[in-house]
């Protein structure tokens, strides 16, 4: 793709005030991450080459659904906390995947109804659905960029960004499950630094990221069967997830296995049964 028809992709937005929407261009012929996750998420928005990748991976991992779904929990207890505890009422969502049930607006605005979300992804079956599934409550404000992490000075000056969000006022960014997807050569701390660096004190972030610590063998060969499967995933280790957070406050538990960071009700049997770690902190 050439970079004119980079700039051209990221201008498409969707929301309100927004309408340069354009019919996207989906490839369907090799696997996306988006649509894989979807697809251990139980919906409906995949197709087979994201299936086949999907099941080797299952193949690698049994359980992998149940950790896609985990993932998506603590999404949901991380926003919850940063509306209640944190006063947050603007996100701003990166690689958001294919719309289901716990989006981002869905949870803050149950909690706080004027919420305002900026959600942003790179799959053009995500911008296909945006429209319809993404649609802001009446006190609210939802759009959608269609843009890669990879150039996150594109994303910050996109005029659906500036045109939703205050970036004077305390921003939630959410980065659940998609650092993996840069390669070491692609400088994921600094597109993420880059990000951090234009919010303001108050804001936070949060981060999923899979790993190696508990698993190695198994994470191993999921990186070999996404290689095979075109597509890259990075698991990275405790010390590396926590470089992400360039020295803004961890929220207590601090970086802890997805399903250690604040559950809902009883802590796990086994809190090492889904190969993430999470985390959240706060901009002083």
């Amino acid at each position: 793709m050439s970079d004119r028809q980079n700039e051209q992709r990221d201008l498409i937005a969707i929301g309100r005030g927004f309408d340069t929407w354009e019919p996207p261009e989906i490839d369907t012929s090799v696997p996306h991450s988006a649509r894989m996750y979807d697809y251990w998420l139980g919906g409906k928005t995949h197709f087979a080459p994201d299936r086949a990748l999907g099941e080797a991976i299952e193949q690698a991992i049994p359980d992998i659904k149940t950790m896609a779904r985990e993932n998506r929990t603590f999404l949901g207890r991380a926003v919850r906390h940063l509306v209640r505890e944190a006063g947050i009422r603007q996100f701003l969502d990166i690689g958001t995947g294919i719309p289901t049930g716990g989006n981002t607006h869905e949870v803050a605005q149950a909690e706080a109804p004027g919420s305002r979300v900026v959600y942003v992804d790179n799959d053009p079956i995500v911008l296909a659905h945006a429209r319809a599934l993404m649609v802001s409550g009446d006190q609210g404000e939802t759009a959608y960029i269609h843009a890669d992490l990879r150039r996150p000075e594109a994303i910050l000056a996109h005029p659906a960004l500036t045109g939703t969000l205050d970036l004077t006022e305390p921003v939630g960014l959410v980065l659940v499950a998609i650092l993996m997807l840069l390669r070491d050569d692609e400088d994921p701390r600094g597109k993420v630094a880059a990000l951090l660096a234009a919010l303001p004190s108050g804001s936070h972030v949060v981060i999923t990221h899979p790993t190696g610590d508990f698993a190695p063998e198994a994470m191993a060969a999921v990186a070999a069967k996404a290689a095979q499967g075109g597509m890259t995933i990075v698991p990275r280790t405790r010390a590396q997830v926590e470089e992400f957070f360039a020295g803004w406050e961890l929220v207590e538990p601090g970086v802890a296995p997805v399903m250690a960071w604040r559950p809902d009700g009883e802590p796990p049997v086994d809190p090492h049964a889904a190969y993430y770690w999470a985390g959240v902190a706060r901009k002083p």
